[in-house]
């Protein structure tokens, strides 16, 4: 029994990527291994550096999603209007519309098989 699969174009071998991913693995250990040794984990050094300013509370620094993403939602607003509605969050439903989809697209295939 053989562990390579060839297709033409592209080699798997899952012992070779072991091997090197645990090559890998040891050439980043010994650098990160030759790291800056003073380094003391909540002193004055571990701080955030924000160029000399004063470093603003947790709550102010971080950047919600939806500000981050204003424009991509503002500019597909109609879209999510819409879309938004049918998602509950209810588990159920999502099997629902999972299974309609798949039902569907089953329909779909049947009926290209018999046209083709």
């Amino acid at each position: 029994m053989t562990l390579i699969v060839e297709s033409g174009y592209e080699f798997w071998n899952p012992i070779i990527w072991l091997i090197a991913f645990a090559v890998v693995m040891v050439i980043v250990y010994f650098f990160r291994r030759r790291g800056e040794e003073k380094y003391k984990k909540g002193e004055a050094q571990a701080q955030i550096f924000l160029c000399g300013e004063e470093v603003p509370g947790a709550e102010q620094r971080q950047v919600r999603g939806g500000n981050a993403y204003w424009g991509f939602f503002e500019t597909l607003k109609e879209y999510y209007d819409v879309i938004v509605r049918p998602h509950t969050g209810i588990v159920n439903d999502y099997v629902v519309w999972f299974i309609a989809v798949v039902a569907i697209s089953a329909i779909i295939l049947f009926v290209v098989e018999l046209v083709g």
